[in-house]
């Protein structure tokens, strides 16, 4: 797929258009149908894109196009998704569909089940659209500290990213992860108590 930005790829698409969103349903009639604006998408973009494409990046083992490519589609269903649906739990809706296509295509590539949390997750190189991770490269103790999340645990590593760097609460993670609430809080813990000892000890 050509190298676009999900804003691109929704001013190409007509479905993303005024009309957007606006597709028969069997709880609504035509009337009551609420579409996307163009520019409440334009702002979800700017909001969510680089978020987005560093957790699928790295869910990708650092795959730049295969990122772009699930990032892309997951806007692409946000335009057809009913806004009145989602529009007041949007970020973990978009982590959630976004995480879906990424374990999709890891399926398709290695032809059986993959879960995202034994993906082995790596750092990517430094460039414009890893701005959300940028701290972790600017300096020389937040460099070593990058290296310490990457010893922790794949689930660790995931819950981690989407709260300290997505912002995502508590229940949000879980929805996205498919882990109840009280396991989200275990996870984060445990992760953040591995970080203590291993700066601790170094």
């Amino acid at each position: 797929m050509p190298d676009h930005s999900a804003a691109e790829m929704l001013a190409d698409d007509p479905e993303s258009g005024p009309n957007a969103g606006a597709y028969p349903t069997a709880d609504l009639p035509p009337h009551q149908r609420q579409a996307w604006s163009q520019d409440e998408l334009s702002q979800l973009i700017s909001r969510y894109e680089g978020q987005l494409l560093a957790y699928a990046r790295r869910m990708l083992n650092g795959d730049w196009q295969a990122a772009q490519d699930a990032v892309q589609e997951t806007f692409l269903r946000l335009c057809r998704e009913e806004r009145e649906k989602i529009v007041s739990r949007v970020q973990p809706w978009l982590f959630a569909v976004c995480r879906s296509r990424v374990i999709d295509m890891q399926r398709t590539r290695h032809a059986h089940p993959i879960d995202a949390a034994e993906i082995t997750v790596q750092d990517p190189h430094p460039d414009a659209a890893t701005a959300a991770l940028a701290a972790e490269q600017t300096h020389a103790t937040e460099n070593r500290l990058a290296v310490l999340v990457e010893r922790l645990s794949g689930r660790q590593q995931e819950v981690l990213r989407l709260r300290m760097q997505a912002g995502l609460s508590y229940r949000e993670i879980a929805d996205v992860t498919g882990l109840t609430v009280s396991n989200v809080g275990f996870h984060l813990h445990a992760a953040v108590r591995a970080l203590k000892d291993a700066v601790a000890t170094t």
